[in-house]
């Protein structure tokens, strides 16, 4: 799965996606993320290192929870002359059902000279332990898609908003006030 940023810096993209307290907020199946029990020390809201792992509960919890257990194996920052990478694999992935799950991601410039937007590719793997496996693969594909496509741009483009919320409510009671003294008059 590819997408296109073009107002998304690489570095903020990376920061974005290293970061496991934020894949809630763009994929559609992750209900949540929580440390392992063994590394209660990891904060979830920055970026993992190489070598550190993150719990991601996904399905439809309470009904059918899954999670899969990842570990970092690779994160690279992108720089004005490379591209970035981050790697995330479990070896157990999901019991029963898939093992040697892999997620990466490629994070590169849309132009390395203002280095503004950001090109992202998204591969995924997993080697099937059940026909459940075989069957996600389509839900999956969707599930990316809509991830990077349509949530990821929108969560960039509502987290780059810097109004406070209190300075939006004002507006938006400013502009109703303004139009019942306008009703009024008439």
């Amino acid at each position: 799965t590819k997408s296109k940023l073009s107002h998304t810096p690489p570095i903020q993209l990376y920061q974005f996606l290293a970061s496991p307290a934020n894949w809630p907020k763009i994929v559609a199946s992750s209900s949540s993320v929580e440390s392992p029990d063994n590394t209660k020390n990891v904060d979830l809201s920055r970026p993992l290192r190489q070598g550190q792992s993150v719990n991601e509960i996904f399905g439809l919890p309470p009904l059918f929870p899954l999670s899969v257990t990842w570990q970092c194996v690779k994160s690279v920052p992108p720089t004005n002359t490379k591209k970035g990478r981050l790697e995330f694999y479990s070896v157990n992935g999901v019991p029963g059902i898939a093992t040697r799950c892999k997620m990466n991601f490629d994070i590169d410039a849309v132009n390395r000279n203002n280095n503004e937007g950001s090109n992202l590719s998204l591969e995924m793997e997993y080697e099937p332990q059940s026909p459940l496996a075989v069957l996600a693969t389509p839900i999956l594909t969707v599930d990316n898609a809509l991830a990077l496509k349509v949530l990821l741009p929108s969560v960039l483009l509502e987290s780059s908003d810097t109004t406070v919320p209190l300075d939006k409510f004002r507006s938006l009671m400013g502009s109703l006030m303004v139009s019942c003294r306008y009703t009024r008059t008439m």
